[in-house]
């Protein structure tokens, strides 16, 4: 690994730390749609910005990209991004850990579907490590910090994990057809149609660029999704690039038990530690 690609890889794993708790005191302070609304205007913010010096990548091949079919999951990622983002803050409104450890079974569930829907093949070490992921998410949902969750909060667990995992498909079938920056530019182009149709207040706009912990929020969280694409298209490879996002949780988990008074450290560190040891070889092992 390079200093170029080590230094890559630690910001992808310091913004994986510092966005779960940036967005904490938001949901603390503002309902869950807010949250959805800010994201979507900064993550658009980061398409304008970066236009000049990538837009080429659209309008070289425009026509092919406007009429191309795999568009639609660009679309739809962007639809369902809007919900994710507001189901993710209600379980990070009660359990930061609950908001991060979901990540691990989406993992999962997403590599499950590629491999049987496209045929890529699950080694029996692999597979072992989808059950075992689902066995140890099932003990964090009735005994980890997800326990503390209420019957809705629980819920809106299972539906992250869900739509994280459709997440991962939609990323798979649109880059390699659309390429990386016209994806994006799709899918934040209609998480703030959503957001639109749904409504954003005028206040909202106000707290978008003038509240410090809504603004602070927004540009992390649109950085940290452009340095992670671009680090995968053009800097890591896409397994280290999950690898240094995977192993930013148990951090999240053990800073949540003693920041938000959540589960004893130990705990926090034995699920997240378990999980990262099950999700590594879904990511590195090659089939």
């Amino acid at each position: 690994m390079t200093s170029i690609q080590l230094c890559f890889g630690l910001l992808i794993f310091l913004f994986m730390i510092i966005k779960p708790i940036a967005y904490k005191p938001c949901i603390q302070y503002f309902p869950s749609k807010v949250s959805a609304n800010f994201t979507s205007v900064w993550l658009l913010i980061g398409i304008v910005f970066s236009w000049p010096f990538l837009g080429h990548l659209f309008t070289d091949n425009w026509r092919d990209i406007c009429s191309s079919p795999y568009i639609l999951f660009s679309i739809l990622k962007g639809i369902l991004l809007y919900a994710m983002l507001i189901y993710q803050q209600e379980v990070n409104k009660n359990s930061t850990s609950s908001s991060v450890f979901f990540g691990f079974i989406a993992t999962a569930l997403g590599t499950l579907i590629i491999n049987i829907f496209f045929k890529e093949g699950l080694t029996s070490i692999q597979i072992a490590c989808i059950c075992s992921l689902g066995i140890l998410g099932g003990i964090f949902y009735a005994n980890g910090d997800a326990k503390r969750l209420s019957s809705k909060g629980k819920k809106e667990f299972l539906l992250i994990i869900i739509l994280s995992a459709i997440f991962m498909v939609c990323d798979h079938l649109a880059i390699s057809q659309i390429g990386w920056f016209s994806h994006l530019l799709f899918s934040y182009l209609f998480m703030f149609l959503v957001c639109l149709y749904y409504g954003i207040s005028r206040q909202d706009y106000i707290n978008i660029f003038k509240n410090k912990t809504v603004g602070w929020a927004g540009i992390i969280y649109a950085c940290s999704e452009f340095l992670i694409i671009y680090a995968s298209v053009n800097i890591l490879p896409v397994s280290l690039v999950s690898v240094f996002m995977r192993i930013a949780a148990p951090v999240v988990m053990i800073i949540s038990a003693f920041k938000y008074h959540e589960l004893s450290w130990k705990n926090q560190l034995l699920f997240g530690g378990l999980a990262l040891l099950f999700v590594l070889p879904l990511i590195l092992i090659k089939n």
